[in-house]
């Protein structure tokens, strides 16, 4: 038997991917289990392996992709909290045999979970990498009720998971950007937004305007865009704020105002237990897939945004790339396997 996936023959422009419809369908080694993908989802760092950035230094195959939601086609004889034809989603990371961009993964147990029954697998599929990034960003800043909050990027697929799991936490508080209208209205439609809790980053003054609708600096800041959006967050700390960034670490000047105002700063990776060879760490991804499949079952998280911009192709693929690199997205891109 064979499969196709859709590979990157080099680093550089997504004109490099191409189909390949003969390839041998994974095996699946001890503690793995084989996944027939039936719908996967695109991220940023896609685009940033394929441009050949950092974020690929842990590439073990140039079939990319994270974000699957598919039912157990094979179980090694070593796990048992799966069978043949369980309905599984998950995060492939740098531990699967190749990417979600494929027909077919094998991938260690700890990685996946079973699939929330009240989602389909397009909608699955949007929900590994955005919301435990999410998820692992607001448990760092111990988000609660009692906290202001501000997400720089929050029509993102991470900053829709992030407003959506910080008002469960009763967060009433909240400010976050849009830079066009399009981003405005799915705040306000997708997340239950209202309009003063959004400010326009383009605005030179966006960052007074926030500390406005706030009163005072902001106890939590979440960065998930960088950059200047970064150091942005920095200035709207309050004294003893937390900030987390799921793209970089602030630059000498921002960590000076850090210092000064005493705040803590996390680095937020989807993929850090992944890089260890802990297994026992790998199942932290687990408990969260579990936790976050119980909040859409219970209604606790409303189904995600989605766009399913078609099946497993080239053209998707490359369509795909280029709206994240145009940061012309709002909620998450999916493709159907």
């Amino acid at each position: 038997m064979s499969m196709k996936a859709i590979v990157l023959g080099a680093f550089g422009s997504a004109d490099n991917f191409f189909m390949a419809a003969d390839l041998p369908i994974p095996a699946v080694r001890p503690g793995e289990v084989r996944v027939k993908v039936k719908a996967a989802s695109f991220n940023p760092v896609d685009y940033q392996i394929r441009k050949g950035q950092p974020e690929g230094r842990f590439l073990r195959s140039m079939i990319l992709g994270s974000d699957l939601s598919g039912s157990v086609d094979a179980v090694h004889e070593d796990v048992t909290d799966f069978v043949v034809g369980d309905e599984v989603f998950g995060y492939v990371c740098n531990r699967g045999s190749n990417g979600t961009y494929a027909e077919y993964v094998s991938v260690p147990a700890e990685f996946i979970a079973r699939k929330p029954a009240t989602l389909t697998h397009a909608q699955a599929a949007a929900v590994p990498v955005a919301a435990m990034t999410a998820t692992l960003a607001l448990d760092k800043v111990r988000a609660r009720d009692d906290k202001s909050v501000f997400i720089a990027g929050g029509a993102g697929g991470v900053g829709t998971f992030a407003i959506a799991i910080a008002q469960w936490l009763g967060v009433r508080k909240l400010v976050t950007t849009a830079g066009n209208p399009k981003s405005r209205a799915h705040l306000i439609e997708q997340c239950q937004l209202r309009d003063d809790q959004i400010v326009d980053y383009r605005a030179a003054d966006f960052v007074v305007e926030a500390m406005k609708r706030n009163r005072r600096g902001f106890d939590i800041a979440l960065d998930l865009v960088g950059g200047e959006m970064l150091s942005a967050c920095c200035a709207l700390l309050a004294v003893d704020g937390n900030l987390a960034s799921i793209t970089e670490a602030p630059g000498q000047v921002d960590f000076d105002i850090l210092f000064g105002k005493n705040a803590s700063f996390h680095s937020i990776g989807a993929n850090a237990y992944a890089l260890t060879d802990d297994r026992k760490a790998w199942l932290k991804c687990r408990q969260m897939l579990d936790h976050l499949a119980w909040c859409f079952d219970h209604g606790v998280i409303a189904a995600p945004q989605i766009t399913i911009l078609g099946g497993l192709s080239t053209d998707v693929v490359k369509e795909a790339h280029a709206l994240l690199e145009a940061h012309a997205v709002q909620g998450k891109l999916v493709m159907t396997c």
